[in-house]
């Protein structure tokens, strides 16, 4: 089983480095405008996007997984809110230009080629649009043999380190990039889920009962252990205007 295969039976909704904890904590150091009208790239069983669309903006959730945005498309009809759900590929994403105000990535970035996803996320966002874009970044003292064993197991495309990021930022459009709360990658999942329970969380049915579910979660979190000082992540923010 593969690794997004898992979170996907398993209905995860915030499995991106610092969990749903570090999402909150984004969304209070920099606060959005009322109005903003938002894009969240591979949302997953949309809990970011449901979370921002309670705090009255205009959302709209992408994913390329269809079973995955039927999981959010629950969590927004049982929590009666209004939230466009579209399926498509963040590096040829169905929208016009300047359609967003705000595009909004948690780890989903390195999944694709960084450098298409970048042009069309400026594409997509308004003048004076902004990009939020929560990353896993590797150590350079990590072996490229470490690199290729990581990116095999989650499914990335690249795994960048924080100089890879700043050179594709610095090839990009966008006018001004920053890489901040630059962090080690910790687990998170048990912590998170007690100070923040998922309580829309929709898992597979016999889900828990697949043991190459459970498998797949013992290899992750053996890999988190083994890379664990040489794995870690930043919050990318980039202005187009």
């Amino acid at each position: 089983m593969q690794y997004l295969d898992m979170l996907t039976r398993l209905g995860i909704g915030s499995a991106h480095p610092g969990g749903f904890a570090a999402t909150l904590e984004q969304l209070e150091r920099y606060p959005l405008p009322k109005g903003t009208r938002i894009l969240e790239v591979g949302c997953g069983t949309g809990r970011t996007s449901c979370y921002l669309a309670r705090q009255g903006f205009q959302v709209t959730g992408l994913d390329l997984r269809p079973d995955m945005l039927a999981k959010a498309a629950a969590r927004s009809s049982a929590e009666q809110l209004e939230v466009q759900w579209v399926q498509g590929d963040i590096t040829d994403l169905p929208f016009d230009d300047g359609t967003f105000d705000v595009v909004l990535a948690e780890s989903v970035t390195s999944f694709a080629s960084i450098p298409a996803a970048l042009g069309e996320y400026y594409r997509v966002l308004s003048p004076e649009g902004t990009l939020y874009d929560r990353e896993v970044a590797a150590f350079p003292s990590m072996s490229a043999e470490s690199r290729e064993k990581l990116s095999e197991f989650f499914g990335f495309n690249q795994l960048f380190t924080l100089d890879d990021w700043e050179a594709a930022l610095s090839t990009s459009r966008f006018v001004r990039y920053e890489l901040l709360e630059r962090s080690l990658f910790q687990e998170h999942l048990g912590e998170d889920q007690i100070n923040h329970p998922d309580m829309l969380q929709f898992a597979d049915g016999m889900a828990f009962l697949d043991p190459t579910l459970w498998e797949t979660s013992m290899r992750h979190d053996e890999l988190i252990e083994q890379h664990k000082t040489q794995l870690g992540y930043t919050l990318i923010r980039a202005f187009k205007g």
